[in-house]
C-alpha cells in the first residue's frame, strides 16, 4: 500500500477534513504513503487539500450535502473512470456516508481496499447499515460511535481516536488573543466561546440564551460564535442575541482555521451539543489550557473520563443552570485547567503520529479484494 485516497461529496471543510486532513499530512511526511483528496474543484476542501500537500482529484461535480441516488446512477460510469485510474492497491478512505453513497459502490466494483471512518451518531437504518458495510474496515472515533454501529463484526472495526495537531505553549495563547482583538473581541473581562458550525444538535441558540444569563451576572463577558451556516444561519443567531438584548457583546466571528487558535483566545469553551460523536474542541481545549462546560452526553462524557480538563452539565439542565455552573469555573478557573504534564500527555494520546500508526496497522490488513460485491458482509443485513 503507497497510496491513500480521501473522497468527499461536500465543499465546506469541517472536523472530519480537518482530522482526515492531519492523518493526511503524517501519512506524507512520516510514512511517506502518497494521499490524495477526491472532491469537487474549486471548493474550501480542495483549496485546504491543495494547501496540505495532497494531490486534488476532481470529480467534474457539484459539492453537495448529499447526491441523489438517481445522480449517483448517471455518474456511476464517470466515475468508475476515475477510480480505474488509482493504483491496485490504493486504499479510498470515506469519513462521511454520504461519499460513501457516491463512491463506495464504484470503488468496491473496482476491487479497491475501502475503510470508513465512523464519526457520527446515526439512526442506523438499512441502507445505512448497507452503505458502512461496504467497507472492508471500520475505524470509529470514540465508544459511543463503536455501539452505533454494533451489527459490524468485531474483527473489522477499531475504535481509534481523533487525531489533533495542537501546540500547548503560551505563544499560541499570546497570538490568539492578539487574533481574538483583531476580529472586534473585547480586551477587557472573560472571553466566553461557542466553536461548531450551526446545526440544531450544536444547540447555538441555547449557547446565547445562557450568555444572556452571564451577561446578566457578570457584566464585563463578551461572547464570540466561531462557526458556518447549517440548520441555522449566522443571520438567524444575530437576530436571536439582538432579542436577548445581548447582541453588542457578541462577535461572529464566520469558520476560522486552525481551530486551536480560536480555542486558545477564550477563558472558558462552553460545548452546548448533544448526541456529539467525540468532540474534538474539548480535547484542543484541553491541550491549550482553556476550561471548558460541556454537556454530559455521548463522546462529551468519554472526554471528560479519559482525561478532565473542564466540567460537564447535565443534559437537562436550563439556561440559568448552564449559566451557574458557568461562573463556577470563571471564578476558579484553575481548578480545572490541566497541567503541563497532564497536557502533554493527552497531546501524545492524540497526536498525529500515533494515529497515523495505529491507521496503517488497519491499512495493511486491507489485501486487495477481488472486484464485485460477492464477499459482502452478511452482518449487513
Amino acid at each position: 500500500m503507497t497510496s491513500v485516497v480521501f473522497p468527499f461529496v461536500g465543499g465546506d471543510m469541517g472536523g472530519s477534513h480537518v482530522s482526515a486532513f492531519t492523518l493526511g499530512r503524517a501519512l506524507q511526511e512520516e510514512h511517506g504513503i502518497r494521499c490524495s483528496v477526491l472532491c469537487s474543484a474549486r471548493t474550501l476542501v480542495a483549496e485546504q487539500a491543495d494547501k496540505s500537500g495532497f494531490a486534488v482529484v476532481a470529480t467534474g461535480e457539484p459539492p453537495t450535502y448529499r447526491h441523489h441516488p438517481a445522480y449517483d446512477a448517471v455518474r456511476f460510469a464517470d466515475r468508475w473512470r476515475i477510480v480505474r485510474e488509482l493504483a491496485t492497491d490504493c486504499v479510498v478512505h470515506f469519513n462521511d456516508l454520504a461519499a460513501v453513497q457516491s463512491w463506495g459502490p464504484v470503488a468496491r466494483l473496482a476491487g479497491r481496499p475501502i475503510l470508513y471512518h465512523h464519526r457520527s451518531l446515526n439512526r442506523m437504518t438499512l441502507p445505512k447499515r448497507l452503505l458502512v458495510n461496504l467497507a472492508h474496515e471500520v475505524v470509529c472515533i470514540s465508544q459511543a460511535c463503536e455501539h452505533n454501529v454494533e451489527f459490524v463484526a468485531p474483527g473489522r472495526r477499531t475504535l481509534v481516536l481523533n487525531p489533533i495537531h495542537v501546540s500547548g505553549n503560551n505563544l499560541l495563547r499570546r497570538e490568539a488573543r492578539r487574533f481574538a482583538a483583531e476580529i472586534g473581541c473585547s480586551r477587557q473581562g472573560p472571553l466566553i466561546g461557542f466553536v461548531s458550525n450551526f446545526w440544531f444538535r450544536k444547540r447555538s441558540r441555547y449557547f446565547l440564551e445562557v450568555c444572556a444569563r452571564l451577561a446578566s451576572a457578570r457584566p464585563d463577558c463578551h461572547f464570540v460564535v466561531f462557526g458556518r451556516n447549517g440548520d441555522e444561519t449566522e443571520d438567524d443567531l444575530m437576530g436571536v442575541a439582538k432579542e436577548l438584548g445581548i447582541a453588542h457583546r457578541v462577535t461572529f466571528a464566520g469558520f476560522r482555521l486552525p481551530g486551536e487558535r480560536n480555542i486558545a483566545a477564550l477563558d472558558l469553551l462552553l460545548a452546548t451539543s448533544v448526541n456529539e460523536p467525540f468532540g474534538r474542541t474539548l480535547v484542543e481545549a484541553a491541550i491549550v489550557g482553556t476550561p471548558y462546560l460541556a454537556t454530559d452526553d455521548a463522546g462529551h462524557r468519554e472526554i471528560w473520563n479519559r482525561w478532565r480538563g473542564g466540567r460537564l452539565a447535565e443534559i437537562g439542565v436550563n439556561p440559568d443552570e448552564f449559566a451557574s455552573l458557568a461562573l463556577d469555573i470563571l471564578r476558579e478557573p484553575e481548578a480545572v485547567i490541566l497541567g503541563q504534564h497532564e497536557r502533554g500527555q493527552i497531546a501524545e494520546d492524540v497526536s498525529a503520529r500515533t494515529h497515523a500508526r495505529r491507521i496503517i496497522e488497519i491499512y495493511r490488513r486491507l489485501e486487495a479484494p477481488k472486484p464485485g460485491l460477492a464477499q459482502f458482509p452478511q452482518e449487513a443485513l
